[in-house]
């Protein structure tokens, strides 16, 4: 899917997190080790990488889209899956430092991760791409 230049780098870091929900979601089928591996590489990815993706469009891209559609039931919806994400990856990181990663923390995590990361490609993106002019597309610095 081609996206405005102004979107690409969020766009690819996307393609990165779905990398992550995949091995979250295959590392829920595997012995305890490859868990605990998983899930601390994703915690650590999380507060190294994904924090500051949340940041950026929280209070650069999300601001603009609200100035042309207002407040949306889909703006509101993956607001509200920030927040648990980042509630999941606490969680994680509570039971990786204890040394054990139930399978159901990976597949919940994993899950909301890929839907989100969908969501955000296939319809909210598109929806900014639709309505916000491209010349305030060109000033974003994401």
């Amino acid at each position: 899917m081609r996206r405005h230049a102004a979107l690409v780098l969020l766009s690819q870091e996307h393609h990165h997190e779905l990398a992550h929900a995949r091995r979250l979601l295959r590392a829920a089928d595997a012995g305890p080790e490859r868990r605990l591996a998983v899930a601390s590489a994703y915690v650590d990815a999380f507060f190294a990488e994904t924090v500051e993706h949340f940041r950026r469009e929280e209070e650069i891209l999300f601001p603009l889209y609200v100035r042309h559609a207002g407040s949306t039931p889909m703006l509101e919806r993956i607001l509200r899956e920030h927040m648990e994400l980042h509630g999941l990856v606490a969680a994680l990181r509570a039971d990786a430092a204890a040394g054990d990663i139930p399978p159901e923390a990976l597949r919940s995590l994993g899950d909301l991760l890929h839907d989100h990361v969908r969501v955000e490609e296939r319809e909210l993106f598109a929806e900014i791409e639709r309505i916000v002019p491209a010349a305030e597309l060109e000033g974003l610095r994401l």
